[in-house]
């Protein structure tokens, strides 16, 4: 299961350094092209409410995915794959022929080699003094999320006998709640508090979910408690506000690459990590029975990821006033 989780984001990480966004769609960087054209069209007031819509359209698409895959799937075990890939030809269509470009012609460059690699581009971002701090606060968040992402199902049947039906009924409660809070939420608390603002309590939201995660000890809980987990998704919009703030126009498409890939790697150390602490705190010799085990570390890393991202900022300001 590791090796397949590493040889799917692979592709992944390395594409979302290739900033140039035809390059980024034919490795099939489509998150990070959409997020640097929202970055491209967004006034700075509006980028994180703007990057919400991002994760709205993931959490309504985690209802309506599973849902049609499992209708289709009664014509068939390969219908729903010839649906995905026709939806995703539809989806290239849209773009190559109605959607606008972006970024103005004063706003871009010419390709470089230098840059469009992993290392490149890491070492060009740390012009950005902020840029390197919030990175790694990014790494840290998305390692900590797999605290959940990659354990759900093993610690709600470990812990509490749940069945798939179960399993498949609090996913899309989570898809609901995901697309409520970027959708609408962000849209309100993101313009009266501000981004900065909306990241820390976002990161304090997330560590809190994981904690009420990890101690609860019935069933009904972990559904309640899925709402300030949830609402910690105002974190993730806010981030690359901040983020898209600090770079020129013509470096959007780079930072977005850099978050994409940042996330992809957290995809191959988040489930290595959380899914071992699972196991040894789950098996029959484990020294103490603790279930909660991998959301009480990912609480850690959310607080970990906001104190960097703090300390980040606050330096930056500090040095600007200087």
């Amino acid at each position: 299961m590791v090796s397949i989780t590493f040889f799917w984001h692979l592709p992944r990480l390395i594409a979302g350094f290739l900033q140039e966004e035809l390059l980024q769609v034919l490795q099939g960087a489509s998150f990070s092209t959409a997020a640097a054209y929202i970055a491209d069209i967004s006034e700075p007031e509006n980028r994180a409410k703007n990057f919400g819509m991002i994760g709205a359209a993931f959490g309504i698409g985690f209802i309506i995915g599973p849902l049609l895959g499992g209708l289709l799937s009664s014509f068939g075990q390969r219908i729903p794959f010839y649906a995905a890939a026709a939806l995703a030809l539809l989806n290239w269509v849209y773009g190559f022929f109605v959607l606008p470009e972006s970024l103005k012609k004063e706003n871009r460059r010419e390709f470089s080699w230098k840059r469009a690699n992993p290392v490149g581009t890491l070492l060009h971002l740390r012009k950005f003094s902020s840029v390197a701090g919030l990175l790694l606060s990014v790494l840290l968040l998305h390692i900590a999320a797999h605290a959940v992402m990659s354990n759900w199902n093993y610690f709600t049947i470990e812990r509490f006998k749940w069945n798939e039906t179960m399993v498949g009924i609090s996913l899309a409660v989570v898809g609901v709640l995901v697309a409520i809070v970027q959708a609408g939420l962000t849209r309100v608390i993101n313009p009266r508090i501000g981004s900065e603002k909306s990241l820390y309590s976002g990161l304090a939201l997330y560590a809190i979910g994981m904690l009420l995660f990890g101690i609860a000890n019935q069933s009904w809980m972990m559904f309640v408690f899925l709402i300030p987990y949830c609402l910690g998704g105002i974190a993730q919009p806010a981030v690359q506000a901040v983020m898209a703030g600090k770079v020129p126009a013509n470096a959007q498409g780079e930072l977005q690459g850099a978050i994409t890939s940042l996330m992809s790697l957290a995809a191959i150390i988040g489930p290595l990590v959380m899914n071992n602490l699972f196991f040894f705190f789950t098996h029959s010799e484990a020294p103490v029975y603790l279930p909660g085990a991998p959301f009480f570390l990912g609480a850690v890393l959310m607080a970990a990821s906001a104190i960097i991202a703090f300390k980040t900022l606050h330096q930056t300001k500090t040095v600007t006033a200087i």
